[in-house]
């Protein structure tokens, strides 16, 4: 098995609305996003992906969160913004700029420090 990884990052704001504690107040992250894809093999020019395909899907899915306040955007205005939901968000909004190669996404890994993540891996039959 053959994996390939790239990360980007995104500013945003959020609170956490069915959560007793400091993280339902109002607060904001440095969004480390890790993008994982994988294959069996390398396919055309014995790449599994090209690493510009994969950072451009990513930067296009995070750039609508980007420097925005997470509980006002779509899905988050109705589905709590953990790191969880924002990398299965994530998931799906980068897997839709893959297109043809979607199968290939794996995993998708939120940072929302140095020492704290989330991560949402596809369910593989």
């Amino acid at each position: 098995m053959y994996e390939v990884e790239i990360t980007t990052s995104f500013s945003a704001a959020h609170r956490l609305r069915n959560y007793n504690g400091k993280c339902e107040r109002l607060h904001g992250h440095n969004y480390k996003v890790s993008v994982c894809a994988r294959s069996s093999a390398p396919g055309e020019g014995g790449m599994v992906i090209d690493f510009g395909v994969l950072k451009a899907a990513a930067n296009a899915a995070v750039e609508r969160l980007d420097h925005n306040y997470l509980n006002e955007i779509e899905p988050f205005d109705r589905v709590e913004p953990s790191a969880e939901n924002i990398a299965a968000y994530l998931f799906e909004e980068v897997s839709k700029q893959l297109n043809e190669q979607a199968d290939m996404l794996y995993s998708i890994s939120i940072w929302e420090s140095d020492s704290s993540r989330a991560t949402f891996i596809r369910d593989v039959p």
